[in-house]
């Protein structure tokens, strides 16, 4: 399996080119840190739980970041560092609009009240 840096450089790298300096690199270095340790977390369980699946889960695949954990992630990073603010850094990282923000929110938000 990929070594932790191995998962933060491909995540950070990635939204790195993404937000194109919209966002100050220490908060940037921040949440992807956040989802590296989720990711790496995750791969390393499902390496030992599925051993069939043991190549998907030897390197990180971009496509998970589009996965609703990481939203969750991503907003509650900001929420937690900048408060009022979150809205705008989470809308840049995810590529999402105000709207689409609000609706993400409420759709979780719903998705957590039927359980």
């Amino acid at each position: 399996m990929d070594s932790k840096q191995d998962f933060f450089n491909v995540i950070y790298d990635y939204y790195y080119k993404r937000v194109d300096a919209a966002i100050p690199s220490e908060l940037l270095r921040e949440v992807s840190e956040r989802i590296t340790d989720f990711y790496y977390e995750q791969y390393s369980i499902f390496r030992l739980q599925y051993p069939k699946s043991v190549k998907r889960y030897s390197s990180f695949k971009i496509d998970d970041l589009n996965h609703p954990q990481v939203f969750e992630i991503v907003i509650k990073y900001f929420k937690e560092k900048l408060s009022d603010d979150y809205s705008d850094y989470s809308s840049i990282v995810l590529e999402l609009n105000s709207d689409e923000l609000k609706a993400f929110e409420k759709s979780r938000q719903q998705f957590y009240c039927g359980y």
